[in-house]
């Protein structure tokens, strides 16, 4: 679709769209979820095939970049996704304990508000803390004045356009994902294992570091493999602070070399990774046993903090919440005021909508594609459509470039041959249909966040008891009525969950449209991304903060309908 001439159709309900995917033919549903498994994997493929048959191909860039900077870019991509790792375990562990083992005033707000830094895209922390930081910046300025220094030569401050800057600012943007998976599991921790250390005269910080921790190992791996993951994929804050990865190493690869094979061969190297990372959390948790006996519906009571240290932990915590989202969220605030007519043109507006149409368009797409792989692994469960299932989710393992280079190849080629077909046919060339469109971004968007939508419709089914689905097969109802009846209904909060959450994702993710957006086309990410890389953020800080509001909207549903105890 075309959004210079074309306006997206009105969206329709997912209860609406649920009733009418409940009278489609079985055969129908069975090849609808087969096409899109296949969907899910085509990028995958064809980038596979790109490499294996570019191996004969005179691809020189290529093979200057590994006799040149590959190793300097692979060393780089390690070292800023190990330093992201740290920094954000660092910072999600001890918040993570603390709201779960200690009652006390505020809690219930502390531990929902360490999850905001999730809705500030790394980047834009990234130009912040350098205009704050930089040797022009306010604070060293302020040294400067304070201590009589002339120049760089007459003092040390580290510089955070670095490796270990892109780490930390990656880390203050995911450190929440540790965060909210250690919180559940230390709120699920056994009191009786840490009742029989301390009759044996152990220390609590001897118990923490060598009953509880040890404990939630399995939560902690997951966390930093998501962490890890999202690290590799980052390109903004790695473009901002001039650190060269495997990232930009595809980017650059084919936007200025314009070599798709170079851009696909790194793309395979940047999916090793991945595929490293997903093994070692998967036997991580296939390694880690733990025999409880106790009642799993009677987790450890909280114990009431002291007053001095409930002032530790508002003073951490707070320190952490106040650089990972108050700060950047004031500093946004005060660009958008200071430069009121530049932030309120036209363009945000414009961007804005496109921004929320595509967004919206790939969020019903992705949900009532869950919805229909969930149900027919509900109806049938089997090993064909369980593996449909998890195929539908494979696309967010791949980071936003690599998926991105997987769709442009078959796309391209499909432009291709339809241009060719339709001019052998002398009915003219309609140009970029699926690369110079919406197109590309809407199979992106559907493909990286798929996941997300199984996910929350796996929760929802799990919620669903079998004994309802047999108890109107009993009563003569068939597939379709028992699924528009009853789980349909039931599955409201899902569906409305996973269509937020999606739209929130898509609306967020930069990499991938950063090269698969049309021609004069921008969403709102790319466009405070192009101001941000420009040294000019504050001209787009309210599309910055925009993108901040919308993300937020997810934390504020979960804070009303479900209660972190």
């Amino acid at each position: 679709m075309n959004y210079g001439n074309h306006r997206l159709t009105t969206l329709k309900s997912p209860h609406y769209a649920g009733s009418l995917l409940s009278r489609l033919p079985n055969r129908l549903l069975a090849l609808l979820a087969l096409v899109a498994a296949a969907t899910m994997t085509a990028p995958l493929v064809a980038l596979i095939i790109q490499v294996v048959t570019g191996f004969n191909s005179d691809d020189t860039t290529f093979a200057e970049m590994a006799d040149t900077v590959l190793w300097h870019y692979t060393r780089n991509s390690l070292l800023v996704v190990s330093g992201a790792v740290l920094f954000a375990a660092a910072l999600a562990i001890l918040p993570a304990w603390w709201c779960s083992h200690y009652e006390f005033r505020g809690r219930r707000y502390l531990q929902w508000a360490l999850v905001f830094p999730l809705a500030i895209p790394a980047y834009i922390s990234a130009y912040i803390y350098t205009e704050l930081l930089d040797y022009a910046g306010p604070l060293q300025t302020t040294l400067r004045a304070l201590f009589h220094w002339q120049s760089p030569a007459d003092y040390w401050f580290p510089d955070i356009r670095s490796r270990w800057g892109a780490s930390l600012m990656l880390a203050l943007a995911l450190y929440p994902y540790i965060y909210l998976l250690l919180r559940y599991a230390f709120a699920q921790r056994s009191a009786h294992l840490s009742q029989a250390a301390k009759t044996l005269g152990a220390s609590p910080r001897r118990i923490f570091f060598t009953i509880e921790l040890p404990l939630v190992r399995p939560a902690l791996v997951v966390g930093c493999t998501l962490v890890a993951m999202e690290s590799l994929a980052d390109y903004g804050t790695v473009s901002l602070f001039a650190v060269s990865t495997l990232t930009t190493a595809v980017y650059d690869s084919w936007l200025v070399h314009g070599s798709i094979e170079t851009a696909a061969k790194i793309s395979c190297l940047m999916l090793l990774f991945v595929v490293l990372l997903v093994s070692a959390e998967k036997y991580q948790r296939q390694q880690q046993r733990h025999y409880d006996g106790r009642n799993p519906a009677s987790p450890a009571p909280r114990q009431t903090a002291s007053r001095r240290r409930s002032w530790l932990i508002w003073s951490v915590t707070g320190l952490i919440i106040c650089a990972g989202f108050i700060y950047p969220v004031l500093c946004l605030l005060d660009f958008a005021l200071t430069y009121a007519s530049e932030n309120l043109n036209s363009q945000l507006w414009q961007h804005s909508q496109a921004t929320f149409s595509l967004a919206a368009s790939a969020a019903l797409i992705s949900t009532l594609l869950a919805l229909l792989l969930n149900a027919r692994q509900r109806f049938l469960p089997g090993r064909f459509n369980h593996a449909q299932l998890s195929l539908s989710s494979l696309g967010y393992a791949l980071p936003g470039t690599v998926l991105a280079i997987g769709i442009l190849i078959p796309l391209s080629q499909a432009d291709i041959q339809l241009n060719r077909i339709l001019t052998e046919l002398q009915l003219g060339r309609p140009g970029l249909i699926f690369t110079g469109t919406g197109f590309a971004l809407i199979v992106a968007y559907v493909i990286r966040f798929s996941a997300i939508a199984n996910g929350s419709l796996q929760a929802g089914y799990q919620k669903i008891p079998d004994n309802l689905d047999a108890a109107s097969a009993t009563l003569g109802q068939d597939r379709g009525t028992t699924f528009k009846r009853i789980q349909l209904p039931l599955l409201k909060p899902a569906l409305m969950s996973s269509f937020l959450l999606v739209f929130i994702e898509c609306v967020k993710e930069l990499p991938a449209s950063l090269l698969l957006r049309p021609f004069d086309f921008e969403t709102l990410a790319t466009y405070v991304f192009q101001y941000a890389s420009d040294e000019h953020l504050e001209h787009a800080a309210s599309g910055a903060l925009l993108i901040i509001i919308v993300s937020l909207l997810p934390i504020a549903v979960l804070s009303r309908t479900q209660k972190m105890d």
